[in-house]
């Protein structure tokens, strides 16, 4: 009897202890196994590569709510602009034995996202970092050509010939107000930090670069339709019946204008023996002024930017010359207005 119940009972422990074996080995089979070095890579290389980058802090600037194209009683869907800025460091070197080379990137990000206001402005920066590279609109070409030449300067333990020894892009985008936001509650508005609702507005890019001692500012400037969501040209600004040389006309008067409230300065610079009301002074370049690439529209008028060098012989800041909106009536389109309250007021 005893023989037979410790034999009864040896066999329930074998059979517990393959129980406790097989439950054992099931949960281990159900743990999450260590990812390969080739699966981690693949994870990390989808993310958005700016986000990866070193040396990287975020701020939110500005809250700006674009209103649809659509009715007045339409849901104002905001857009918020996030500032990221990247740096990339010449890597070993030590800046007391050796000038290093140095690449800050100032973008911007939208939320929610704007794919092609993100395209304009990746395409704006290739175009001044790489002139010479042809960009499709349609792709990634653009933003993959600036990471391209960020992770030169980031990987690069010595300095790559082919690059500025410094470089520094920063992005703002400025919203034009219409007389519908204008008219809103100011104090909602502050409490939202909020812009108004926005036709136009226009990208601004500011970049430096040096080569050698010499280091070049150059402001880059792209008009946009927020409705439209398209990059205006000037033939898209102007009425269809008007040329760009009715407007030529106009920013030579403006250049004048801009020559006399400068004139201590332009005579300083070299050229004491020329009267500005008889001719140009020296430093100014002659001939006819041709409009410029860069230009924009806000509340004031039409703007050209020149560049260093472009308006001026002499070493000065870029020149930003300007037409108001009562000497362009009858040029562009009503739509591409910028009116405030006092102007809308007085008519």
């Amino acid at each position: 009897m005893n023989a037979k119940t410790n034999k009864s009972k040896a066999g329930n422990y074998i059979l517990i202890s393959a129980l406790l074996l097989f439950i054992s080995s099931g949960l281990a089979g159900c743990d999450h196994q260590p990812k390969s070095l080739f699966e981690q890579k693949a994870e990390a290389e989808s993310a958005n590569e700016i986000e990866t980058r070193a040396h990287t802090s975020e701020q939110v600037v500005i809250v700006a709510p674009v209103t649809p194209a659509t009715t007045d009683n339409a849901a104002v869907t905001p857009i918020h602009i996030i500032k990221k800025q990247t740096i990339a460091q010449q890597r070993n070197c030590d800046p007391t034995q050796n000038e290093c080379q140095y690449f800050e990137l100032n973008v911007l990000e939208f939320n929610p996202e704007q794919p092609w206001l993100n395209s304009i402005m990746w395409q704006t920066i290739a175009r001044v970092l790489a002139p010479e590279t042809s960009l499709a609109s349609q792709d990634d070409t653009a933003k993959k050509t600036v990471l391209m030449l960020f992770d030169q300067v980031e990987y690069s333990e010595q300095v790559v010939d082919t690059l500025p020894i410094y470089q520094h892009i920063n992005i703002e985008l400025v919203l034009n107000p219409t007389i519908n936001s204008l008219q809103a509650d100011e104090r909602t508005r502050a409490r939202k930090n909020e812009r108004g609702y926005a036709d136009t507005g226009y990208l601004e890019v500011q970049s430096s670069q040096q080569r050698g001692v010499k280091r070049q500012p150059r402001l880059s400037y792209v008009m946009l339709d927020m409705q439209k969501k398209l990059q205006l040209t000037m033939k898209d600004v102007l009425l269809p019946q008007v040329t760009t040389d009715e407007l030529s006309l106009l920013f030579q008067t403006a250049k004048k204008d801009y020559l006399s409230s400068h004139s201590d300065e332009l005579q300083s610079s070299g050229s004491q023996d020329v009267k500005l009301q008889d001719t140009e002074p020296r430093s100014v370049k002659g001939g006819e002024l041709s409009l410029s690439q860069q230009w924009y529209l806000d509340d004031q008028g039409l703007h050209m930017v020149y560049q260093v060098g472009e308006l001026l012989d002499m070493k000065t800041e870029s020149v930003d010359l300007m037409v108001p909106y009562e000497l362009l009536q009858g040029l562009i389109k009503p739509r591409y207005i910028v009116q405030t309250l006092a102007e809308r007021d007085r008519k």
